[in-house]
């Protein structure tokens, strides 16, 4: 989405970005869980294309000033272990 970005402040300027997609960014990780990844129903649009990422439906979450989101969390795969035979 879009965004603007400038320096802000005169005595402390500090570089920072304004726009709807970093308000939601910064709301899917305020509302996640403690080491999980999650993303938007719009997000997850975008990267069904990618089958190598997986994403597990988390329901809907309520996000301040957005309302109720349906929003996924990252599946990390599947460890695998290989044996070395010698």
């Amino acid at each position: 989405g879009d965004v603007c970005s400038g320096v802000v402040g005169s005595r402390m300027p500090r570089y920072c970005l304004f726009g709807d997609t970093v308000n939601t960014a910064s709301r899917m990780e305020s509302t996640s869980l403690p080491g999980r990844l999650q993303i938007s129903e719009a997000t997850h649009g975008h990267l069904r294309p990618y089958p190598e990422l997986t994403w597990e439906p988390r329901g809907r979450v309520h996000v301040k000033g957005k309302g109720n989101m349906r929003t996924y969390f990252y599946k990390k795969p599947a460890a695998t272990t290989t044996s070395s035979s010698e």
